[in-house]
């Protein structure tokens, strides 16, 4: 089994190695309003996601005033200065390794509101410029979005066992309906592909069948709509619509690509005789300024949350 990094999510350290701010909290946590860790589960890093060099942006090593270089402590010399360094992404070779939980934190900020942050012990896996670096900060949420981390499992699990899966959730924005991508390690496309078959069988039932469209071990195209989809009120007098919807999923060995196109292409809905009620596009959906409009915002959360408990669904299943 791989060595694993043990973490903690701290606050206020007095350690010469990490000034973490926040405020110490007893587990569980819950993010996400489902997902819940506890002290000793194990989270599976993914690869960095910085853009231009492949580092991690949600794991970095804080800004540090009082650090002492390695000269300095293993030399003869009496003057132990200090060397001040700046914040530091954790490097890209670090994709793959495993973190444990240990204890929880939560900091707050007018820019970013309520966060929680993890804490790694560096000092025995990380040398940089002769300095050892006893804390790295891990943005849990920011990290589970962007990808930075794909696992959760408990601490009894082997490296081979099952855990349970991270992946973002699905968000109308004012750039579109962004794809999704899970990454399954132990199964290939075949096998996703025949695993995803059998939950689209036993998820849709009649008389709400969907149709199917397929690309043998590469592609499932699900057409199927929602029915009754709060849509917003008028005059006191609440809207509802049929939403139809798109589902795509993508295979390739050990990974799926999860797509929502709602509506048609342009977004419109229509009636049983072809004319459009609706549309939902994002230019629809959203001002100018990348806010939704107040009568959209019903709608908004009502398809987010079609989208997330489908994927959920269907991951679900794939990962039994």
């Amino acid at each position: 089994m791989k060595k694993t990094l043990i973490i903690g999510i701290l606050i206020l350290s007095n350690s010469v190695f990490g000034q973490i701010p926040g405020k110490s909290i007893e587990g569980p946590i819950v993010l996400f309003d489902t997902l819940t860790i506890k002290q000793g589960d194990i989270l599976y890093l993914g690869k960095g996601s910085d853009p231009d060099t492949g580092n991690f942006i949600h794991l970095y090593i804080p800004k540090n005033k009082t650090i002492n270089t390695l000269y300095n402590i293993f030399s003869n010399n009496d003057d132990l200065s200090h060397k001040a360094i700046p914040q530091r992404n954790l490097d890209k070779d670090f994709a793959d390794r495993q973190l444990v939980i240990e204890s929880f934190s939560k900091v707050s900020s007018k820019k970013k509101g309520n966060r929680i942050l993890g804490v790694i012990d560096m000092k025995e896996y990380q040398l940089i410029e002769g300095v050892f670096f006893n804390d790295c900060v891990v943005d849990l949420e920011s990290a589970i979005k962007s990808g930075e981390i794909i696992k959760i499992g408990a601490p009894e699990l082997t490296e081979n066992a099952p855990v349970e899966l991270l992946f973002s959730s699905f968000e109308m924005t004012q750039k579109g309906i962004e794809p999704v991508v899970v990454a399954i390690n132990n199964l290939s496309s075949t096998e996703l592909y025949n695993k995803t078959f059998e939950w689209v069988n036993s998820f849709y039932m009649l008389p709400n069948q969907p149709t199917i469209t397929a690309v043998p071990d590469e592609k499932i195209n699900i057409n199927d709509y929602a029915k009754n989809v709060p849509f917003g009120t008028i005059m006191g007098m609440e809207l509802f619509v049929d939403l139809p919807y798109l589902f795509t999923v993508d295979f390739t060995d050990g990974e799926i690509t999860m797509t929502f196109m709602l509506g048609d292409e342009n977004g419109d809905i229509t009636d049983k005789n072809g004319e459009v009620i609706a549309n939902i596009s994002p230019s629809h959906l959203f001002n100018k300024h990348g806010e939704v409009h107040k009568m959209s915002q019903v709608f908004k959360v009502e398809a987010e949350r079609i989208m997330n408990e489908l994927s959920y669904a269907m991951v679900d299943y794939l990962m039994k």
